[in-house]
């Protein structure tokens, strides 16, 4: 997969919390965010934007309404908990319980796959058409 501009339906199961985040500012190279996509923030900033394999990312969930800095939105409001994202093929069942790493915006994969080794989450499932992270905390850059 390679990251979306569109809205995502992404599914979600168990229990979401909502939180606010602070949006880039267009200045800062952020595109619109689309509905359902993996939201970060990068540590210097605390700044919301799509996730992308970007060093000092800390993913903070999905995204529950779209939002665009140049539009004049301020905020975004982001969902955690467990989320169905896509697989770049990297992950198997094998991998239940071990972090997952962001590949773009909708797309997941082992730590052997992206440069920066963001982390998304922790494998929850896995199915054929995609990959259920648990996203329900914020997940520590790794080390």
């Amino acid at each position: 997969m390679a990251a979306t501009a569109l809205d995502r339906n992404t599914q979600k199961r168990g229990p979401i919390r909502q939180i606010p985040l602070v949006l880039a500012a267009a200045a800062t190279g952020a595109a619109a965010i689309p509905i359902g996509v993996m939201v970060m923030v990068i540590s210097a900033t605390g700044q919301a934007l799509n996730a992308a394999d970007t060093a000092s990312g800390v993913v903070m969930g999905v995204s529950a309404q779209a939002a665009n800095f140049a539009n004049g939105d301020r905020k975004i409001i982001v969902e955690r908990g467990v989320f169905k994202m896509g697989n770049d093929g990297s992950i198997t069942a094998a991998l239940v319980g071990t972090r997952c790493f962001v590949v773009d915006n909708q797309t997941v994969g082992t730590a052997a796959g992206p440069t920066n080794d963001v982390p998304a989450g922790y494998i929850d499932s896995v199915e054929s058409d995609g990959v259920w992270v648990d996203m329900a905390s914020p997940n520590v850059a790794a080390a």
